[in-house]
């Protein structure tokens, strides 16, 4: 007669103070105070390979629910910062285009970690009139900084850092 392998399985308390924690929003403290376990059991519990992969697990399934989420809502946002650009508020224009280019270049380094080839995309929403409107946006910025450190436009380069000007 064969015996079936033992699956070692976690028990009711584990699954408790787990839950409490990743579904109930108690912090370890109160879910290992509510169900009365010690610091040495939860120790103990930590060094055993099934509760730590068990809560590694819930932590993985959690990134991803929460990765699908923002990539359901990342084409809405990337529209809205897209048209935000064209704000009749300077601010708030500058402050969407910097986070198109954020957006972009994130998007542009895992591409490249991942796939290595060039690529050759193109933004749609993404026209010649707002790309024009970002770069002088960007442009001011860069001039109002160099203002503000009461540097004169025609300073060279290495005399912004020594704050040289003449």
């Amino acid at each position: 007669m064969e015996t079936k392998p033992h699956r070692a399985h976690l028990g009711y308390k584990q699954r408790a103070v787990l839950d409490d924690m990743l579904k109930n929003g108690l912090t370890e403290h109160e879910s290992l105070e509510k169900h009365n376990i010690s610091p040495c059991r939860y120790r103990k519990w930590l060094e055993n390979g099934l509760f730590e992969h068990e809560i590694n697990a819930r932590i993985d399934a959690a990134t991803r629910q929460s990765r699908l989420v923002m990539a359901r809502y990342l084409p809405w946002a990337a529209e809205r910062l897209i048209q935000l650009t064209a704000s009749e508020k300077d601010e708030t224009a500058r402050k969407a285009c910097l986070d198109v280019f954020s957006l972009h270049n994130d998007d542009a380094a895992q591409d490249i970690a991942e796939n290595p080839q060039p690529r050759k995309k193109f933004h749609p929403q993404l026209t010649p009139e707002i790309a024009s409107k970002m770069l002088a946006m960007l442009a001011e910025e860069k001039r109002k900084a160099r203002s503000n450190k009461n540097i004169c436009e025609t300073c060279p380069p290495q005399a912004e850092s020594a704050l040289i000007c003449g």
